[in-house]
């Protein structure tokens, strides 16, 4: 029969269903089943399967089905190598997934540019970029140039290894070679900047990606805005989420709220960051439990716990869960004998400790709360 099997035909999209259902197992009875009807499964069937067992993490079953789709003379294609590779780079296999790359070059399936990101995405998440370059070498080899979707892996790689400089170089390479960043370059490279102190740098770049028409988002906002507080520079801080709140199109969200307050709280600027966390409530990105547990820390630091009992007490009113955020934070009164209000009393109750039991893992009230913990 020339062309597809009418029972192929009929199976495939059941196979498609059971594998993007995550039962693959049962997918793979199917083709099995097929096979007994005297069809033969094609190249689609076994690379849907293949690909549903590497995403479940089941490498052995893939590699099975690999070899007795070999086994019956169908010949993988370049996404059935591609599937597996992956597989393989999310199992820390990367020198088997390189022998894959090999053998496809061998049998002249050509590795395309999603090949070669899945292994330069592998190298750079094991913070080695040096075998990631290499990956990048070979790329050019096969006459494939890199992308963006390359270039912000290695970039990504680059600022995991703590080598900003040359994150900042690939990003001058990028342009040269007529590639446009997009927003995901940008937000790598501003996050790595802020985390790390560079401000200057990553207020730079900032403006220098508006002016290259991309409008940032609220996450590069929040980057920012924590990165000046952290820098004690809070009146930037203060005026860039000002621009933010103020815009048309993007609008502050929780977590740039929890960012804000913290770092008021932070500079002992605490009655500005109630009447902050108080603006919320009236607002589409309403206080959740981080916003609480920072408001309350800064109480803690700077008013007194019978005033932290009072917040603990709304939180939980309002049907929120104390977190061990917020358990370490009651840590802190008992801690110092400040255990003095029903709500409180009763919570440390509820959990089952004893004040001897919570007072050797209070938290120092001097402690912070970074802002990633918001």
């Amino acid at each position: 029969m020339l062309g597809y099997q009418p029972e192929v035909l009929m199976y495939t999209p059941i196979i498609n269903v059971l594998c993007k259902a995550g039962q693959a197992n049962a997918g793979f009875e199917l083709l099995e089943k097929i096979e007994d009807l005297g069809c033969q499964p094609d190249v689609a069937n076994y690379t849907t399967i293949i690909d549903s067992f590497c995403k479940d993490g089941l490498l052995c079953k893939a590699l099975d089905v690999f070899s007795r789709m070999k086994g019956g003379n169908i010949s993988p294609n370049v996404v059935t190598y591609n599937c597996l590779i992956h597989g393989l780079c999310i199992s820390s296999q990367e020198n088997e997934a390189m022998v894959l790359l090999d053998e496809m070059i061998e049998k002249n399936i050509m590795p395309d540019a999603c090949t070669f990101n899945i292994l330069v995405d592998a190298y750079c998440k094991k913070r080695n970029v040096l075998e990631a370059k290499v990956v990048v070498k070979r790329m050019i080899q096969r006459g494939l140039l890199p992308n963006v979707i390359t270039y912000n892996i290695l970039m990504n790689g680059y600022c995991h290894a703590g080598r900003l400089e040359d994150a900042q170089e690939l990003l001058k390479k990028m342009c040269s070679q007529g590639l446009s960043p997009n927003l995901a370059t940008y937000r790598t490279l501003l996050a790595n900047l802020c985390n790390r102190g560079y401000l200057d740098k990553a207020l730079a770049l900032f403006e220098a990606m508006k002016s290259n028409k991309l409008k940032p988002d609220v996450p590069m906002y929040n980057f920012i805005i924590a990165g000046l507080f952290e820098a004690g520079r809070v009146n930037e801080a203060r005026e860039m989420f000002s621009t933010l709140s103020e815009g048309d199109c993007l609008k502050p969200t929780t977590r740039t709220y929890n960012i804000v307050i913290n770092g008021l709280c932070r500079q002992g600027l605490v009655d500005d960051a109630y009447n902050l966390f108080r603006t919320m409530e009236g607002l589409t990105c309403p206080p959740n439990c981080k916003s609480y547990n920072v408001i309350i820390h800064g109480f803690l630091q700077h008013k007194g716990p019978f005033e932290a009992g009072d917040l603990i007490q709304e939180m939980l009113s309002k049907g929120f869960t104390a977190d061990t955020t917020t358990m370490s934070l009651l840590m802190d009164l008992t801690s110092k004998n400040q255990l003095n209000h029903p709500v409180v009393r009763k919570l440390v109750g509820d959990s089952g400790m004893a004040c001897e039991e919570v007072r050797p893992k209070g938290l120092s009230a001097e402690r912070n709360i970074t802002p990633e913990a918001c």
